[in-house]
């Protein structure tokens, strides 16, 4: 082999495989290193192997004698056999994405196939079937003219069954795939077939390149062009690909625009919106507008064929210069039609909302003021005729007017709560922000709340000592919220049991609470315990009968002075309100009022003078 390669650095015929060979190897190198397609290693082998061929062949062309040229021949078919086998698993790996490439058999074909023909071809001495005894060099001629025998056949049967699968692998893509891909598989398919037409034409006619085989250099030749138009195709570039998937399906309207306000490109939002359709006049405002307005805002909407576009507008900025001239406009057009409808729907179902919730607060304003001139009277006229100033009541007179008193009182108190509801729902209700014993309020309270505690066979306990806790607030607010958080205690216990009040302060807070021992509250009841109308179900029925407002008032009268009303309660057991306050600071003076001395809403002061703010048993 050395002896063989001695004169051979001389002639030109090897630089010149060399030389391709070297730009080959280059290819490939920029190939691996920047390219991302299926079947790279594949590719790769097919490079390796195509260099192998044009470096023997080359030698084999360069040197004189027949033992080298022969020597040469039989090397080349390791280069020979592996091109046509990596190249159609290229082939298939990337047209196709084949799992089956992964498989140990494919790797053994790659192997066995070429190290197998050149094993028979090595051994040609032995069996003469490659080439037979009479191939020689001529009177004349440089180069050995080779007389295949059956061997040699035999192999390029084997290796042309690749080529078969190739051309049927292009076949199938070719039935599959969109028009824009035809012409890389018609570059893959010239590839395929240059070799072959060219190994043809030598096996058959004696068509020789530089009296040489000229297969590996049209395959040379094909291939470097492939590879050419793979650097400059985007058929398969994953990249590229999805930035026109990107830009062709998004649902909203692109249009590029460069600096001579010449749209150069939009997608195809933009052509079904009837952009492409637009008049010059029309696609000259449409630019002015954009040309008039800073290129990153949005503050004007454009109207096209009924639908109104937001624009969204961002400057391409030049590679070469990024501070200078711009490039030209992305615009994406922001259709904002249905969003501007929707918005205009929900404006004017608040707007009718607003009215009907005015038109339904005025017309129970209305009724309720209207109720309460003859309701005076009733409670008036049922009182004086149960006091007897009118006169002896027969007994069966007597039980429907003491009826009728009672109902007539709890409208009264239903009247005036929806009144009251109404006032601290719109902000119109004032309180006062006195000091206020709570101490005081919650003894008035269950004191005045005995007789009905014991018409429901209740236990009121009153707290223990002389508790006084001074907060600032409204005392008849107050007073309101106690006779409310007592009277529901009583209604919602259980004959025989108790209700206990009581007072405590801690961390500067004052807690007033009324326990009782009713059937609990479930879990996450708030919402109805302390809604508007609405009362808490048990067992599938209302537990007692009322408007629903009472703690709905409550809790908004507490709020409105800064306080707190919520509950603890456990089913079966019973529930503990709480009505929580700061406390006033202690240098301050206490001014201690009692709700049961006054009969309008202004409290009035009862006594002055200084009420320490700490329990006192």
């Amino acid at each position: 082999m050395t002896t063989c390669f001695e004169g051979v650095a001389m002639q030109p015929v090897f630089w010149a495989a060399a030389s391709v060979s070297a730009v080959a190897a280059v290819v490939m190198v920029c190939m691996l290193k920047y390219q991302h397609f299926h079947g790279k290693r594949f590719y790769a082998l097919t490079f390796i192997a195509m260099i192998w061929t044009l470096i023997t062949v080359g030698a084999e062309a360069s040197t004189p004698s027949f033992a080298c040229q022969f020597e040469m021949a039989i090397v080349a078919w390791l280069g020979n056999a592996l091109v046509p086998v990596a190249w159609c698993f290229f082939v298939f790996a990337y047209v196709h994405q084949a799992e089956w490439l992964s498989k140990k058999r494919v790797l053994a074909a790659l192997v066995l196939v070429p190290v197998g023909c050149f094993v028979f071809a090595a051994t040609n001495s032995m069996h003469q079937l490659v080439y037979t005894a009479e191939t020689a060099i001529l009177p004349g001629d440089r180069q050995i003219t080779y007389i295949h025998g059956p061997g040699f056949f035999a192999i390029t049967a084997v290796l042309y069954t690749f080529v078969a699968a190739t051309f049927y692998a292009l076949i199938k893509a070719f039935a599959r795939a969109r028009r824009s891909a035809w012409p890389l598989l018609t570059m893959l398919a010239v590839v395929t077939i240059t070799p072959l037409s060219a190994n043809a034409a030598y096996v058959i006619f004696g068509f020789t390149v530089f009296g040489l085989d000229p297969t590996a250099f049209m395959f040379t030749v094909g291939i470097l062009a492939f590879t050419f138009m793979l650097l400059t195709n985007k058929t398969m570039d994953m990249a590229s690909i999805g930035q026109s998937i990107l830009f062709n399906t998004t649902s909203e309207p692109v249009i590029l625009i460069d600096n001579n306000r010449r749209v150069t490109l939009m997608n195809s939002a933009a052509k079904r919106s009837g952009l492409c359709n637009l008049s010059k006049a029309e696609a000259d405002a449409l630019l002015a507008k954009i040309d008039t307005r800073s290129p990153r805002t949005t503050d004007a909407s454009l109207t096209i064929e009924q639908r109104i576009y937001d624009p969204r507008i961002q400057e391409i900025e030049s590679p070469l210069d990024p501070n200078g001239a711009i490039l030209g406009w992305s615009i994406t057009l922001v259709d904002i039609t249905d969003r501007i409808v929707i918005t205009r729907a929900l404006e004017d179902a608040l707007l009718r909302a607003d009215e009907a919730n005015r038109a339904k607060d005025e017309f129970i304003s209305v009724v309720s003021h209207e109720l309460r001139t003859p309701l005076t009277s009733l409670k008036g006229g049922l009182a004086l005729a149960l006091s007897g100033r009118l006169g002896e009541i027969d007994a069966r007179i007597r039980s429907p007017l003491e009826i009728a008193q009672r109902n007539g009182m709890r409208l009264s108190r239903l009247v005036d709560n929806i009144l009251l509801a109404q006032k601290i729902d719109v902000d119109a209700l004032s309180l006062d922000a006195l000091p206020v014993d709570l101490g005081t309020l919650l003894k008035e309270s269950l004191e005045e709340n005995k007789m009905f505690a014991a018409e429901q066979k209740i236990d009121l306990v009153m707290p223990k000592g002389d508790q006084t806790a001074t907060i600032t607030g409204d005392a008849f607010a107050l007073r309101q919220i106690i006779d409310n958080l007592v009277s529901n205690a009583i209604k919602f216990s259980e004959q025989g049991s108790t209700v206990e009040g009581s007072l405590s302060i801690r961390n500067g807070h004052v807690r007033l609470s009324i326990k009782d021992s009713g059937r609990g509250i479930p879990d996450g009841m708030e919402g109805q315990v302390f809604g508007r109308f609405e009362q808490v179900k048990n067992g599938g029925q209302y537990a007692t009968q009322g408007s629903g407002l009472g703690l709905h008032i409550s809790q908004q009268l507490a709020r409105q002075m800064a306080g707190k009303l919520f509950y603890d309660s456990v089913v079966g057991e019973g529930t503990t309100f709480h009505m929580e306050f700061a406390t006033v600071a202690a240098q301050q003076p206490a001014v201690i009022l009692s709700a049961a001395d006054n009969t309008d809403d202004t409290p009035t002061p009862a006594t002055t003078g200084d009420t320490p703010e700490a329990v006192q048993a």
